[in-house]
C-alpha cells in the first residue's frame, strides 16, 4: 500500500491502520524530507518523496506495484498513482488538497492494466449510510483505544483561530494532527 501525504493528520494513522489490518508492506510520499522523517515513526516501509514516486514504487516492489494507494492530494500525483499500481490495483480517492482541476482519466490505460479508481467521502457517506460511517469509526476508535493506532496531535488551536489552523493545513505546512479546541 502507498499513502501519498504521509506525513499528514490521515497518512500518520494510516500505515498504523494498514499494518494491524495485515498490510505486508507500506510505503508513504511526502512533499519535504523534514516530513519523510516524521512520518517514517509511523510504521511505513519507506517513504518517499512525491516527485518521482512511481520509479521508486516500483523500484521497493521489485517492479510489481502496490494493491493499494491512498490519495487525498489529486491533479497530477493521482494521474502519476497509476503508474505505480499492481495488476488490481486501486487508487482511493479521500480528499483533493493540491486543489487541481478534476482530472480527465483516459479510462483504456486504466482496464487495459486491470486497474481500479475509487472513492471515499465522509460527508456523503455520513447522508446516505450513516451506519456504515458508524462501523467505519467504531471500527477505527477501537484500534486507537486498544493502542494499536496512536493519534499524534501536533497543534492544538482554539476555536477562534480556526482560520489560521486551515491556513497551515491549505499550505501544506502541517504534519500529524491538528485538532481545534471546543469550550474547557
Amino acid at each position: 500500500m502507498l499513502v501519498h501525504a504521509a506525513a499528514g493528520g490521515v497518512g500518520s494513522v494510516a500505515a498504523q491502520l494498514a499494518r494491524s489490518l495485515g498490510a505486508a508492506a507500506v510505503y508513504g510520499t511526502v512533499s519535504t524530507k523534514e516530513k519523510a522523517e516524521y512520518a517514517s515513526r509511523f510504521g511505513y516501509d519507506e517513504v518517499f518523496l512525491r516527485d518521482g514516486f512511481p520509479d521508486a514504487v516500483r523500484e521497493a516492489t521489485s517492479g510489481r506495484g502496490v494493491d493499494l494507494i491512498l490519495d487525498p492530494i489529486g491533479g497530477p500525483t493521482r494521474l502519476a498513482s497509476f503508474e505505480a499500481l499492481a495488476p488490481f490495483g486501486r487508487v482511493a480517492v479521500y480528499g483533493e488538497a493540491a486543489r487541481h482541476p478534476d482530472l480527465h482519466l483516459p479510462v483504456l490505460p486504466v482496464w487495459k492494466n486491470n486497474r481500479a479508481l475509487t472513492g471515499y467521502n465522509i460527508g456523503d457517506l455520513s447522508r446516505r449510510d450513516p451506519e456504515a460511517l458508524r462501523r467505519h469509526a467504531l471500527a477505527a476508535l477501537g484500534l486507537v483505544a486498544s493502542g494499536a493506532v496512536r493519534i499524534d496531535i501536533m497543534a492544538e488551536c482554539d476555536l477562534a483561530d480556526a482560520a489560521e489552523a486551515q491556513r497551515l493545513l491549505e499550505a501544506g505546512e502541517n504534519t500529524g494532527k491538528a485538532v481545534l479546541r471546543v469550550g474547557r
